[in-house]
C-alpha cells in the first residue's frame, strides 16, 4: 500500500501540471508549443495512471475490501471496470494527441475537452475509492461501550 501512496501522490502533482496546461490560453503562435506540452504531460499521466490502478488491482486493497465486505464487491467491479476504461481512454487520447498539427486549433481544444472531462471522471472515482475504503475498513465494528 505504502507504494500506492506515492505513486497516487505523483499522480496527483501530474494531473496538476495536467489541468496546469489544459487550462493555458495560448496565442496562435504558442498553440505548438502548448501542444507539445500535452503530449509530454499526458504520457507521464498515462504511465502513472496505469502503474497506479496496477498497484490498485494486484497488490492494493481490492481484494481487502471484498475478504472485509463480500457485500460490496460489486462496488469494488465498479471501480475495476473504471480503470479499464480510463486505460482505454487515456490510450486514446494520448494517440490523438501525437497525430495532432499544431495549426488545428479546433482539434486541440477538442481533445483537451476530452482529457477535461476523463479528469472530471478520475475525480469522482477517487472520491468512491474513497468512500468505498471508509466503509470496508474503518466503519465501528462495535466493542465497549
Amino acid at each position: 500500500m505504502k507504494q500506492a501512496a506515492v505513486e497516487h501522490e505523483a499522480l496527483r502533482h501530474i494531473i496538476g501540471a495536467l489541468r496546469t496546461v489544459l487550462d493555458w490560453k495560448p496565442t496562435a503562435d504558442d498553440l505548438p508549443r502548448k501542444l507539445s506540452s500535452l503530449r509530454f504531460i499526458a504520457q507521464s499521466f498515462q504511465r502513472h495512471l496505469e502503474r497506479l490502478m496496477a498497484l490498485k488491482e494486484q497488490d492494493g486493497y481490492m481484494t481487502d475490501v471484498v475478504e472485509q465486505m463480500p457485500a460490496m464487491a460489486e462496488k469494488v467491479q465498479a471501480l475495476l471496470r473504471d480503470h479499464d476504461e480510463f486505460e482505454e481512454t487515456l490510450h486514446r487520447l494520448v494517440l490523438r494527441l501525437e497525430h495532432l498539427s499544431p495549426d488545428d486549433k479546433p482539434k486541440v481544444e477538442a481533445v483537451c475537452r476530452d482529457m477535461e472531462e476523463l479528469l472530471v471522471k478520475l475525480d469522482d472515482h477517487h472520491r468512491r475509492e474513497a468512500d468505498i475504503m471508509q466503509e470496508a475498513f474503518a466503519r465501528d465494528v462495535g466493542g465497549q461501550g
